[in-house]
């Protein structure tokens, strides 16, 4: 859908509409940035699956014909528990040197929040600078970019001279099929995870020149596994970006293929609950914190019945199973109430400002929007986060019943889309 706003001094907010407006917002993006997110831009405006011209937007300067400031959005999909979250990714955020501080990203942000409001979006992420995003809602909640730090002296030798029963080789399109299976066995572990579907794993190796490696047994040729390679860094140390390996033998086999082509370390990417990461602990490996992903939640009402069925299991297998009760949730500047009726949560009811001032009754649970997102994502319970948020506060009788309803949650979110 074409948008266009008028901003003043000359500035227009619109959309995309031409392969003249890709052609300069490419070339925006590599002169502001560098030339790999130019490279990025083109690759995403051109031959992502999921997104159309509608979903970038640019501000220029009429007068000179200029783009003076980007955004996009790229929307993906998310597993909660058994639940499928529809999420946008606000990225491309740039603005030109000579046009920050006149709150154009504002204006840009704006016109996505609208968007992922009407498109009934359940969650919106970024992997921004820090702290700016603070201001626009989102709050830093789940890990990314976390890797494992290997030496390689760490890693053992065969205990025989024996060539390795398995190789790699670059993936195939014609992998696709496979490499899909193992994605989705590698996140069995996970409670919250990214979902790839087989479009979005074309759009990885045919145009964004993903990185993966196919590993096979060299007798049989059956694919085992596959590792997202990076190479050629600078440091000497090899990154590996995602795998899909389930057998601690294939694992320890390709970390034994890499250590010959370097002498430093391997990085291997989380999540924690990886084979390849579980065994490079094994072997020594430190873990690098990488940051956390900012989150925001566009609509809680609307989220809080999304994940009703999740709250419903929770309460069934547990000591409140069967449970009939109105449980006020106050986020301080607005409130829900939430109406279990038999374990079944039949009405979230949002209630406006509730006051918890001067001993005022505010509801069961009193917890600031970020706290939430931590609490509610499974990254943190009530005990971690009253040391930063000492505000919480809590009626004792159903702190459990809190805990019961969210619970810690093992989650890790990659989201590749750039071009190698």
């Amino acid at each position: 859908m074409l948008f266009e706003e008028k901003l003043g001094d000359g500035l227009v907010l619109r959309t995309v509409r031409s392969e003249s407006d890709i052609e300069r917002y490419v070339v925006f993006n590599t002169t502001y940035n560098n030339v790999h997110e130019g490279q990025t831009c083109d690759c995403l405006l051109r031959h992502h699956p999921e997104t159309s011209w509608s979903d970038y937007w640019l501000i220029e300067n009429e007068g000179s014909g200029e783009i003076v400031s980007t955004t996009c959005l790229i929307p993906w999909m998310c597993h909660y528990e058994g639940i499928n979250l529809k999420v946008a990714m606000l990225e491309m955020v740039l603005t030109q040197p000579a046009y920050r501080g006149q709150g154009l990203v504002r204006a840009q942000i704006n016109r996505f929040s609208q968007e992922v409001q009407a498109r009934n979006f359940d969650l919106s992420v970024i992997w921004g600078i820090p702290y700016y995003y603070r201001q626009f809602g989102y709050g830093y909640c789940l890990d990314g970019h976390v890797f494992e730090s290997l030496p390689v002296a760490r890693i053992p030798e065969a205990a025989t001279c024996a060539q390795s029963a398995y190789r790699l080789r670059s993936a195939l399109l014609d992998d696709l099929p496979r490499l899909g299976e193992l994605y989705r066995a590698s996140l069995t572990s996970l409670q919250l995870c990214v979902l790839r579907n087989p479009q979005y794993w074309e759009y990885l190796m045919r145009w964004a020149r993903y990185p993966v490696e196919i590993l096979e047994d060299v007798q049989s040729g059956e694919i085992a596994g596959y590792a997202v390679i990076s190479r050629g860094l600078g440091d000497q140390s090899i990154r590996i970006l995602e795998s899909g390996i389930s057998r601690g033998e294939v694992g320890l086999a390709l970390l034994r293929l890499l250590k010959v082509e370097t002498g430093k370390e391997i990085l291997v990417a989380w999540s924690e609950t990886s084979t390849l990461a579980q065994l490079a602990r094994s072997l020594g490996s430190q873990t690098v914190p990488g940051g956390q992903w900012l989150l925001r939640i566009p609509d809680v009402a609307r989220f809080l019945v999304k994940i009703g069925p999740v709250l419903e299991n929770r309460l069934a297998v547990s000591a409140w199973r069967g449970l009939t009760i109105d449980f006020t949730l106050n986020l301080f500047r607005q409130a829900f109430r939430l109406g279990f009726v038999d374990g079944k949560l039949v009405r979230v009811e949002p209630l406006g400002f509730v006051d918890t001032s001067m001993g005022a009754d505010g509801g069961h649970l009193c917890i600031p929007p970020e706290a939430f997102l931590r609490l509610v994502y499974g990254y943190r319970g009530l005990a971690e986060l009253r040391d930063a948020w000492p505000d919480i506060m809590i009626k004792p009788e159903v702190r459990h019943l809190v805990e019961v309803l969210f619970p810690g949650m093992l989650s890790y979110l990659h989201m590749p889309f750039h071009a190698s």
